[in-house]
C-alpha cells in the first residue's frame, strides 16, 4: 500500500464515524435532559399586564378593581404509568383540565431512557399495540427524559374513551414507552 492511498482512507473512516455519530446520536442513550416545569405553568395566564390596551390607564381607581378571584384547581382527568418498550421508562402522565382547557403532564417521577429524536405522541387507543401508530396527536419532542413538563393538548380535546401516551423516536420509528391513561 502506498501511503497517500492509507491517509485517504484514514480520512474516509474518520469522516465516516463523525457522520454515524451525529446521525445515531448514541451519546443520547447515557445523557439526561433534566425538565423541571410546574403544573401551574402550564394554566398561567399569558399576558396578566399585557392585556391592557395602550389607551387604558395603567393604574386602576379602586371603584375600577374588580374582586381578586382564585381560579379552580386543575383536576386530574386520567393517569397512567410508563412501561418501557425495550428501554428504561418509569413514572407518571396526568391529563389536567381546567376550565375547559387540557394539559398533558408528565409528572415530576418521569425517567424515561433517553434517545435521539423523541416525541409525545397521545394516541386513541387503551395500550400501545406495537408498529408504527398512525391515528396519534403529536404533541411535539420530548423536552427532557427527566422531570416534570406541561404540553397544551388541543383545542376540543375530549379525554373520554381510551388513551394512551406513547414516547416514539422518529429517527428509528421506535417506541421507548408508553403509558395507558384511566
Amino acid at each position: 500500500m502506498s501511503k497517500p492511498w492509507r491517509v485517504s482512507l484514514l480520512v474516509v473512516a474518520v469522516v465516516g464515524g463523525v457522520v454515524a455519530f451525529w446521525a445515531f446520536r448514541p451519546d443520547t442513550l447515557f445523557v439526561d435532559d433534566r425538565v423541571d416545569e410546574q403544573l401551574d405553568e402550564a394554566f398561567a395566564d399569558p399576558t396578566p399586564a399585557a392585556a391592557l390596551a395602550e389607551d387604558e390607564p395603567a393604574t386602576a381607581t379602586p371603584s375600577t378593581v374588580s374582586p381578586d378571584t382564585t381560579p379552580a384547581a386543575p383536576t386530574a382527568v386520567a393517569s397512567g404509568t410508563f412501561r418501557g418498550i425495550d428501554h428504561r421508562a418509569a413514572g407518571t402522565a396526568t391529563v389536567y383540565e381546567r376550565d375547559g382547557t387540557f394539559v398533558l403532564r408528565l409528572e415530576d417521577d418521569t425517567d424515561i431512557q433517553n434517545g435521539p429524536d423523541l416525541y409525545v405522541w397521545l394516541l386513541p387507543a387503551a395500550d400501545y399495540q406495537g408498529g408504527t401508530p398512525t391515528d396519534f396527536i403529536d404533541l411535539g419532542r420530548l423536552k427532557g427524559n427527566v422531570g416534570g413538563q406541561n404540553y397544551d393538548l388541543p383545542e376540543g380535546f375530549d379525554p373520554e374513551g381510551p388513551l394512551t401516551v406513547l414516547i416514539w423516536c422518529r429517527r428509528f420509528a421506535v417506541p421507548f414507552a408508553a403509558a395507558p391513561l384511566t
